[in-house]
């Protein structure tokens, strides 16, 4: 993991909200998924801030990529915000996409692409 990649936590009742900060490489990527994996366990919604994320590795990108199987089915519970959620974001296939914040602009979209 990239010596200074940290991830914090806040909880509430319902939700967590987990912020990025450093570079993400590879094991970065696979420790912010399993994470993930384990907050989906007891949270309705997991908010990820990726404003304070530095440099993002393309290898980091990838492991993410390869790995999202392990959570891509609970995509309707996961938020991105921040400069670099499209980052992580155009890594879920195209019709599972999670919700992304872009807060510079104050928009919100939905990149699932799937119809309902």
């Amino acid at each position: 993991m990239a010596s200074n990649f940290m991830i914090s936590i806040d909880r509430s009742t319902e939700n967590i909200q987990i912020r990025l900060a450093g570079d993400f490489d590879g094991s970065s990527a696979l420790h912010l998924l399993y994470l993930m994996n384990d907050c989906l366990k007891d949270s309705k919604k997991i908010f990820i801030n990726t404003d304070f994320l530095g440099n993002i590795e393309p290898f980091g990108i990838n492991v993410f990529r390869y790995n999202v199987g392990l959570i891509a089915k609970y995509s309707n519970r996961i938020i991105f915000s921040g400069e670099n959620a499209l980052f992580l974001i155009k890594s879920w296939p195209d019709n599972i996409r999670p919700e992304c914040r872009i807060t510079k602009e104050s928009v919100i979209f939905n990149t699932n692409m799937h119809s309902n």
